[in-house]
């Protein structure tokens, strides 16, 4: 008697999946410019928001890096674009 945990499974139809990169460096992604006072509102919102996150939490470093990353390249396509406000 075989028994049933022993069995092979069958292979799956479908291709492994590859993972895609979230950013290609080198590549920059149009950033809508806004005004600069616009931009460095955010950007200290940012900063105030994720002032007092944990380092050891993985999840809080995580959210408090996209946050900070999204607000650095407004504030460098604002600077880079200047706007009549």
């Amino acid at each position: 008697m075989r028994w049933p945990f022993t069995r092979r499974r069958r292979p799956s139809p479908f291709p492994a999946h590859t993972p895609a990169p979230l950013h290609t460096p080198g590549s920059t992604p149009a950033a809508e410019a806004m005004p600069l006072a616009i931009a460095l509102r955010i950007a200290r919102e940012a900063l105030a928001r994720h002032a007092d996150a944990d380092v050891n939490s993985r999840p809080a470093m995580y959210f408090a890096a996209v946050d900070l990353d999204h607000a650095l390249r407004l504030l460098v396509a604002a600077l880079d674009n200047p706007q009549d406000s």
